[in-house]
């Protein structure tokens, strides 16, 4: 008889993208944001849609961010404000454990 037991090692990775461009590189398909989201659990999809967007629409600064992002744990948000780069688009991997 198959069974499935649920691992308590599993680690959930996505990538993070911030934008710190001056255009959305998603405008060109009339989006406003990557239409192919990461969602590694379905519980999790509104927080991975909110964090998408901020590889759409350009980053100002690290205040939009701190504020995009409120509710997320400091530590995280704190990363991605670290990694941020004006005028570059950002790319960084995250693993959170389940």
């Amino acid at each position: 008889m198959w069974c499935c037991t649920r691992r308590k090692d599993i680690i959930m990775v996505f990538q993070v993208v911030l934008n710190g461009t001056e255009i959305n590189p998603y405008k060109s398909w009339g989006v406003t944001q990557n239409p192919f989201p990461q969602i590694p659990k379905a519980e999790y999809t509104k927080q991975i849609l909110h964090l998408q967007a901020l590889g759409g629409e350009p980053i100002p600064d690290t205040d939009y961010i701190r504020n995009h992002l409120k509710g997320w744990s400091k530590e995280f948000v704190d990363l991605c404000c670290e990694r941020f780069e004006k005028g570059k688009m950002v790319k960084f991997d995250v693993a959170f454990p389940e």
